[in-house]
């Protein structure tokens, strides 16, 4: 299971936030991975050190998240840090955004394009065109586009290290939870987004999934979705460099 420990002083309220985020993805995922030793303490599951504190003001970088320590043999994360500049946090509550953005945050500690390249799960890497080729979201992928068999699906090929090949493309995708915008109001986790779980080891409980299309270049652009690079606060978030646990 995700453990959330708070390691700033944090409002009950926010918690909540972090706590609802960790159960959904309790819900969509099998967490329950494997005891493993980390600097003296036995984790079971996924810990996340999470802490919400001043860091640049608000429009700056927004934080830091993903994993910090993978476990050996699988390379699933036994642990992850999720870091936020309070001001910017400040703001996302007002704007309604930021349950999304903590829901979303805690999918790349998990491993969502965090662990992709290590993981072997993109091609055409570095060009316009980057791919993900995990067989169970191209599976879904191919569903989604009408086609029989397995499609590469197409990832972010804009953006800074912290958003290109890290999630999925914008344009294509939309208002999905996974991509590297904010944007719309209804923000699902397809079953797209769950098969990649699955293609980096987790078992998935891929039916809990939420309804989802498509979108049509009409709905992209009703969704201001007009162009591959926008500014937006999923961008700015810092990647960490993951350790790997010796093997016994």
């Amino acid at each position: 299971m995700i453990t959330v420990r708070f390691t700033t002083p944090t409002s009950a309220a926010r918690e909540d936030v972090f706590q609802r985020a960790a159960a959904r993805w309790n819900g969509l995922i099998d967490t329950s991975l494997a005891t493993e030793v980390v600097e003296g303490e036995q984790l079971s599951g996924v810990l996340i050190e999470a802490s919400l504190a001043p860091v640049d003001g608000p429009a700056g970088v927004l934080g830091q998240a993903g994993p910090t320590v993978l476990r050996p043999g699988s390379g699933l994360p036994a642990k992850g840090v999720m870091q936020f500049d309070d001001a910017d946090v400040s703001r996302l509550e007002q704007e309604g955004g930021f349950a999304d953005v903590i829901l979303h945050e805690m999918a790349h500690v998990l491993g969502f394009g965090t662990l992709w390249v290590r993981q072997g799960l993109i091609q055409n890497s570095g060009t316009n065109n980057p791919q993900f080729i995990g067989q169970g979201a191209a599976q879904e992928y191919g569903q989604l586009v009408g086609q029989q068999g397995s499609v590469p699906v197409p990832i972010a090929n804009t953006g800074g290290p912290g958003t290109r090949e890290g999630h999925w493309r914008e344009l294509v995708f939309g208002d999905e939870l996974l991509t590297g915008f904010l944007s719309g109001t209804n923000r699902p986790i397809s079953r797209l987004s769950l098969a990649s779980f699955a293609d980096m080891g987790y078992s998935v409980n891929i039916e809990a999934a939420d309804d989802y299309v498509l979108p049509s270049f009409l709905r992209l652009a009703e969704m201001g979705i007009t162009e591959a690079v926008r500014i937006c606060d999923l961008c700015r978030v810092d990647r960490p460099e993951p350790v790997l646990l010796d093997s016994r």
